[in-house]
């Protein structure tokens, strides 16, 4: 990953100086890099939280959508498979997954909905 001068907010996009932290519109640290600037291919990719079936991690997911920050679930096996989405499937998780450089906001953002 390349880095710059100027740090980002993930979520208005706004370019600043690397002195400074925190975005003055928003509120929320900012970042080195812009997520979406990056290829996919080289997003280091984290997990920020576990759901107890699928529904949660996609409400929390359109949290993270709706602030502009990218992300993936992944599912057991068994979840997938047969495309499960009740929420009292015995032992059933669906894993949070946000780019390295989004991982704070995003952890605020969902720190209610993760198990």
């Amino acid at each position: 990953m390349v880095k710059t001068d100027f740090k980002y907010c993930p979520q208005c996009k706004t370019e600043y100086e690397h002195k400074i932290k925190i975005c003055a519109d928003c509120n929320v640290t900012l970042v080195d890099e812009k997520s979406q600037d990056i290829p996919l291919e080289k997003i280091e990719w984290v997990e920020i939280g576990q759901f107890p079936g699928k529904i949660f991690g996609e409400m929390s997911g359109e949290i993270l959508r709706n602030n502009n920050i990218p992300f993936f679930l992944k599912s057991d096996f068994f979840t997938s498979a047969f495309n499960i989405t009740l929420v009292n499937v015995p032992g059933a998780v669906v894993k949070l997954y946000v780019p390295e450089n989004d991982k704070e906001n995003a952890e605020n953002l969902v720190s209610n909905m993760t198990l």
